[in-house]
């Protein structure tokens, strides 16, 4: 436990307090700018969307922090578990403090300027105990989402990189194509499975069943993530 404590500490000390820092700056800016925008602009209407700046944080920060973490981590002597353990702890208490900073700010907001949040826009209400589970699920999805996209580069060789990278647009593109043939069946199919997932199933759409849905998607992601970093090597 004590390894999994000091690799937390790591990561914290060197770089993830520091981004903190900066997101709540960056959301502090944010929240100047839409306040500005409310008293400058005389039509009605919303002055831009709060938590996609710590979405969008989320996802990048742990897209590059895997390979000088393993690197340190591996030469201390902790286990590629006991590494991975660390790391899941880490994405979870980050998910944690950027969805209690969103939330704070987007309360906040709610007096000084008109701010959406990506949950209001879907489920259409401003529960602060739904915003904080979802902002929470949602982030940490994308932090195990970053981290599994940065562990399949790490691990392939070119031809699988290039692979990797064009798969998305050729898959999307045979489903475009397979869902024209089918009479638009097969997009229905996927629009009523993500109803169903984020919790639109219901007379009223649930903000707890997107919750779930993301906390699944995450822990699933995390098996892939471990058997792929049983076999990460080192790199410079």
């Amino acid at each position: 436990m004590g390894s999994i404590t000091r690799t937390i500490r790591f990561h914290f000390v060197n770089i993830l307090n520091l981004q903190i820092i900066i997101c709540i700056a960056v959301l502090f800016l944010h929240l100047l700018i839409s306040v500005a925008v409310i008293h400058l602009v005389t039509k009605e209407g919303r002055a831009g969307v709060n938590d996609i700046i710590v979405m969008c944080w989320m996802f990048i920060m742990f897209l590059v922090i895997f390979n000088p973490s393993l690197r340190y981590i591996l030469s201390q002597g902790i286990s590629r578990k006991r590494f991975f353990l660390a790391m899941s702890l880490n994405i979870a208490l980050l998910a944690a403090i950027l969805a209690l900073l969103s939330t704070i700010f987007y309360i906040i907001s709610l007096k000084v300027a008109n701010v959406w949040m990506i949950y209001e826009l879907i489920y259409r209400n401003q529960s602060i105990p739904g915003i904080l589970v979802w902002e929470f699920a949602a982030l940490l999805f994308l932090g195990v989402l970053g981290w599994f996209i940065r562990l399949v580069y790490y691990v392939s060789d070119l031809r699988t990189k290039l692979l990797v990278s064009i798969l998305p647009f050729v898959l999307a593109s045979l489903l475009i194509l397979f869902n024209a043939l089918a009479d638009g069946a097969i997009g229905h199919a996927v629009w009523q499975f993500l109803k169903t997932v984020i919790g639109f199933s219901y007379t009223d759409p649930n903000p707890y069943i997107g919750m779930i849905s993301m906390l699944v998607a995450a822990v699933i992601l995390s098996g892939a993530i471990f058997l792929l970093l049983r076999r990460a090597q080192v790199k410079d």
